[in-house]
Formats: structure tokens, C-alpha cells, sequence
């Protein structure tokens, strides 16, 4: 890395943050050792909270929110790719003539286990769980849970393979 650049990396007790990465409520957030974030990342936990174990890799533009409520728990050895999307809440739409944001949430967790790798602009929703040692292709949208060994595509991501 060249002198110039390395001066847009930030290291906190075994954690890399590039430049324009951002947090919001730290209590809710907690990072495990040698976590390495790229730019651009934004981690928001203001209802909820996150959980990063050890030996992770976030690419550029990933987005963990748990805003409005709902866990995000991501275990060790998972590598997620540029602008991921992990969301804890979906608008309520069930009353067609009541406006969308006056509808409230619905919450879920998100968990993804050990050793997962998420292909580049894959959105997660709330209540999804995703097996350890498993890959899901980029743009997929994961709206039901991945079991362990698992390659899964798509939109919605279904399990094409066991690996």
C-alpha cells in the first residue's frame, strides 16, 4: 500500500476501518477482533444490535441495519462482499388505505453462521438464518433460511446445490 493511501486506514485493537466508514450507537455494535471493513461501510444499531466475530471481511458499501429493532449476528470466518445489505426491518403494507409509513415494522433477526461467504449486492431481510459454510451468489435476495453447505442464487435466493 503507498504511504498516501495508508493514511485512510484506521486500526483499533485488530480492526481495519477505511476511509468514510461509518457507526452509529457503538453500545449496540460489537466487533470481535481482526474485523477488516473496506470504505464506505455503515453500521446503525440505534433499536437493535450487531455482533461481528472474529476474522471477518467487509467489502466496500456494506450496510448492517438494525435500526428500528431485531439482531444482526454474523459468526467468524465470513467474507462479505461490496455493497451487501443486511435489514432487520420491512415496512408493514397490509392496510391499503393507510399509508405505508404510519403501518410500522415488521422485526426479525438476521444470523449468518461460520465460514459464509456473500457475493457483491445481496440483500438480507429479517428473519433469515444462514447456514455455516455456505456461499450465496451475487444478487441474491435472501428472504427464507439457508441450511449449512449450501450454494444459493436468485431472487428470491433458493439452495441450488449442497456443497
Amino acid at each position: 500500500m503507498r504511504k498516501n493511501n495508508f493514511k485512510n486506514w484506521l486500526k483499533i485493537k485488530y480492526k481495519l476501518f477505511k476511509s468514510n466508514s461509518r457507526i452509529t450507537k457503538k453500545s449496540n455494535i460489537f466487533f470481535h477482533p481482526s474485523i477488516t471493513f473496506d470504505r464506505d461501510c455503515f453500521f446503525t444499531a440505534r433499536g437493535g444490535q450487531i455482533e461481528v466475530e472474529s476474522d471477518c471481511s467487509f467489502n466496500i458499501q456494506v450496510v448492517l441495519n438494525a435500526d428500528i429493532g431485531g439482531k444482526i449476528k454474523i459468526s467468524e470466518n465470513c467474507i462479505i462482499g461490496p455493497r451487501v445489505i443486511f435489514r432487520t426491518a420491512n415496512h408493514k403494507f397490509s392496510e391499503i388505505n393507510k399509508l405505508k409509513r404510519l403501518q410500522g415494522h415488521e422485526i426479525g433477526d438476521i444470523w449468518i453462521g461460520k465460514n459464509v461467504w456473500i457475493g457483491a449486492n445481496v440483500v438480507i431481510l429479517p428473519g433469515v438464518s444462514i447456514g455455516e459454510n455456505s456461499v450465496i451468489g451475487a444478487g441474491a435476495v435472501v428472504t427464507e433460511s439457508i441450511p449449512n453447505n449450501s450454494l444459493a442464487v436468485g431472487v428470491p435466493a433458493k439452495v441450488k446445490k449442497h456443497l
